[in-house]
């Protein structure tokens, strides 16, 4: 029993310098790397966050949620310090945000559905411009000039806003909308847990854009992106992870020479 008082006593007397410093990292619907169900978290994001705390002591990495609009402003109000499969492009340099930006270390598409009964051949993605299109409020779309204004989105693009990818897949089996654009890891997994839909909807071999995503770190934290690059990299390297990338149909990028 002294023992353990005494243990008690030194480690509540350990000075504030031992102690994890915290890196909260934002985090908004974006499967496969953030998957909301009831507020609960789960995805790569998650699984990224995990291996980061277990791999070092120094810091402990916690999720903050956000959504795909609030969360530039949400940074700047300072409650999250970083956010990982992202994009500096997307809206970031835009704002005037400064953020430390990793090399890009994995690879995804965003591809168009439709259905199968209704396009019928790959040629029909290949004008859409009369075509309504069910899109993520807050994420940036090269069909649509990487817009985010909902009026814009709607006059000039004929684009419908949702909050998440099932949404679009749902608008577009239940014929509200033409088309939908999706990650392509996403409908991999979707199709994969949904396999009656396989013949209902065709995926388009057309690219709205490929993106390779980053590590993006508020410049002023102690935390530097060396150091969360190389661990990052360090974990890609597991067994586990590239199985979770080789299953969501992501590419892993090479670090840099």
């Amino acid at each position: 029993m002294k023992l353990l008082l005494l243990l008690t006593v030194l480690i509540l007397a350990l000075p504030p310098a031992l102690a994890s410093i915290p890196v909260r990292v934002g985090a908004y619907e974006f499967p496969p790397y953030v998957q909301l169900q009831q507020q609960q978290a789960s995805g790569l994001t998650v699984q990224l966050i995990t291996q980061l705390n277990q791999l070092q002591q120094q810091y402990h990495f916690e999720l903050v949620l956000t959504t795909p609009v609030r969360r530039h402003q949400d940074f700047q109000q300072g409650l999250f310090d970083a956010i990982f499969f992202e994009d500096e492009n997307w809206g970031w340099q835009k704002k005037g945000l400064m953020m430390q930006a990793s090399p890009a270390f994995a690879q995804d598409d965003e591809v168009f559905i439709a259905l199968q009964s209704q396009a019928q051949s790959q040629q029909w993605f290949a004008d859409l411009s009369q075509k309504s299109k069910a899109g993520i409020l807050g994420y940036h779309y090269r069909i649509a000039n990487y817009e985010t204004d909902p009026d814009i989105l709607a006059n000039q693009y004929l684009m419908i806003p949702v909050t998440d990818h099932l949404a679009s897949v749902e608008l577009v089996l239940k014929q509200r909308t033409d088309t939908a654009i999706v990650t392509r890891s996403f409908i991999k997994q979707y199709l994969k847990s949904y396999p009656q839909y396989q013949k209902a909807l065709l995926v388009s071999d057309r690219v709205d854009q490929s993106y390779q995503l980053q590590l993006l770190l508020d410049p002023a934290h102690p935390l530097k992106m060396d150091a969360l690059y190389q661990w990052v990299c360090q974990i890609m390297q597991q067994p586990a992870m590239q199985q979770a990338f080789a299953d969501n149909g992501l590419t892993l990028l090479p670090k840099p020479d």
